[in-house]
């Protein structure tokens, strides 16, 4: 039997592949339903034969000479970083597929890359929404803390820059980093492949600094960028908005033990922001030591 594979924004294109295929650890996988689909890749559910084991699979269907040089640095970031708050590797592949287009008779062969990983629950944006906007103090400080503790790890080879609610996945009660797609690596081996004056980074959480970049300016996007983009969403994890603008203490209603860095991640210049990831680690460790009132832990 046959699966088929689409973006959702070219429909018209339709990759057909066996519904059990091989890895390069000669592992078998069923292939079942769609979990989700980006801008370049969809994923689905999959099936280790031997054990039973479910997993994601995550099939990269844009086919262009940049989009799978960024995949194959994909899977070899992972391979290399290891956190628990960082979405593991467990395998990868390339398969076969037949590949139809709508309204013509002829079929290419193309062969597609693919990335096995653990299957997650939900992703942020879809947590938020299931918990209505109201995810308490207990259940995100450690959170917090375990991302940027991940974000130093992972700056260690690169700058994720693409860091968005829908890219942070959660598994049972831990929160995880992921999709590493658009990764600029500290290796010099691994060529940052963005075009000039290509956005960089996830529409809406985007650092100042990488929209200035999109409109022509040749600001540099560090891991600054990374620290302004996840302190965005723990900004809108506890708060329930955007930090839209120039954010103040009054639109801030969360605990005042993790107000300050938060806030201070969050200045437009990145000169004024925490100098790396384990920096704000400290800061967010030193700031928990008090225990909050009690209004605070709603």
């Amino acid at each position: 039997m046959q699966v088929s594979l689409y973006l959702n924004h070219k429909r018209d294109e339709i990759f057909y592949i066996k519904d059990a295929i091989k890895s390069i650890s000669d592992n078998q996988y069923d292939i079942q339903e769609r979990i989700a689909s980006g801008g370049n890749a969809v994923v689905h559910k999959c099936v280790n034969s031997s054990t039973g084991d479910e997993y994601a699979i995550k099939f990269q269907l844009t086919l262009t000479e940049n989009r799978i040089k960024r995949f194959k640095q994909e899977i070899s970031l992972l391979k290399q970083v290891e956190h628990n708050h960082l979405i593991k590797y467990v395998d990868n592949g390339e398969v076969n597929s037949i590949v139809k287009y709508k309204g013509k008779k002829n079929e290419i062969i193309k062969n597609i890359l693919f990335l096995i990983m653990p299957i997650a629950d939900f992703n942020l944006s879809q947590y938020i929404q299931k918990s209505q906007n109201k995810i308490s103090y207990a259940d995100y400080i450690a959170q917090f803390k375990g991302l940027v503790s991940a974000l130093a790890v992972l700056h260690q080879k690169a700058i994720h820059r693409d860091i968005k609610p829908e890219n942070i996945l959660i598994k049972g009660e831990t929160w995880l980093l992921s999709d590493f797609g658009l990764c600029k690596f500290f290796d010099d081996n691994c060529l940052d492949i963005t075009h000039e004056n290509e956005p960089v980074g996830p529409r809406y959480w985007m650092s100042p600094e990488a929209v200035n970049r999109s409109i022509g300016n040749n600001d540099e996007i560090s891991i600054k960028s990374d620290i302004f983009q996840l302190c965005s969403i723990f900004w809108f994890v506890v708060t329930g908005r955007h930090p839209s603008g120039v954010v103040s203490k009054k639109d801030w209603n969360g605990p005042d033990s993790i107000f300050e860095p938060i806030f201070n991640s969050l200045y437009h210049d990145p000169n004024e922001r925490p100098i790396d990831a384990n920096k704000l680690v400290e800061l967010l460790h030193e700031s928990t030591l008090r225990i909050p009132y009690a209004n605070e832990l709603d």
